[in-house]
């Protein structure tokens, strides 16, 4: 199990959701804010959304953000 932690940039509300290590290596994961409603992108290692894998550690570094684990 994995847990993370973020505050949506559209509500900025702070959320926090469990995720399976598989799916956040090996699937697609996308989760929810319960404030908005917008949906995140967190992990996609089957190239759904974009050509290559991606996980929400390569998007806050294509931003030049910190990210903490």
């Amino acid at each position: 199990q994995m847990l993370i932690g973020f505050t949506c940039r559209v509500c900025n509300e702070r959320t926090h959701h469990v995720m399976s290590k598989l799916a956040y290596t090996k699937g697609v994961v996308l989760i929810q804010c319960p404030g908005c409603k917008n949906r995140h992108l967190i992990a996609d290692n089957l190239g759904w959304f974009r050509d290559n894998k991606t996980t929400v550690e390569d998007l806050v570094k294509e931003k030049g953000e910190a990210i903490r684990k």
